[in-house]
């Protein structure tokens, strides 16, 4: 990830077994943190609710670019 790339930090309480499952989900998936599952989650529903995102919102090296 670039050093000069702008970031925005969120948070956001959830419950503790939500917390547990994602942990779970990042440590039998390809994901190497919770945060890079939640941003792609996010960037999956936004594209499903039609929100096109610019090359600038993806992620370096993502798949949306």
């Amino acid at each position: 990830m670039p050093r000069n790339r702008q970031l925005v930090y969120w948070n956001v309480p959830v419950p503790k077994p939500l917390d547990k499952a994602v942990e779970d989900a990042v440590d039998h998936d390809s994901h190497v943190s919770k945060s890079d599952l939640i941003r792609e989650a996010v960037r999956e529903k936004l594209e499903k609710m039609g929100v096109k995102l610019t090359v600038s919102q993806a992620p370096e090296g993502s798949k949306h670019e």
